[in-house]
């Protein structure tokens, strides 16, 4: 079920970006917004590895950089969009550990 959230928070913070992105004129948004398409795109192909979950972190926190560089247009929007990220970036983190504890039982 934790893949699921991930998935649909996934497509929320995408949402969020791209709405906002279009909507102020901002291609780092929009591009952002793209960027967690084509993560879940890419979860669902045969390239998917517990490793880029650490890589979905670290993008939820350039993902926080950009929005406050970005000047916080939209602060609503923005705590949306940070309730969202954090959400991922949890469960991303929580996946991770899990498959990595996971692996080193079986060994």
């Amino acid at each position: 079920w934790r893949y699921w959230i991930g998935v649909l928070l996934s497509i929320g913070i995408a949402a969020v970006n791209l709405y906002a992105g279009y909507t102020a004129s901002e291609p780092p948004i929009l591009a952002v917004g793209i960027s967690f398409l084509f993560g879940v795109v890419l979860f669902f192909t045969r390239l998917w590895r517990p490793v880029l979950y650490l890589l979905g972190v670290l993008h939820v926190a350039v993902l926080g950089v950009i929005w406050v560089l970005s000047g916080l247009q939209f602060l609503a929007i923005g705590l949306v969009n940070g309730v969202l990220s954090l959400s991922l970036g949890a469960i991303a983190l929580w996946l991770f550990i899990e498959e990595e504890q996971s692996v080193s039982s079986r060994q």
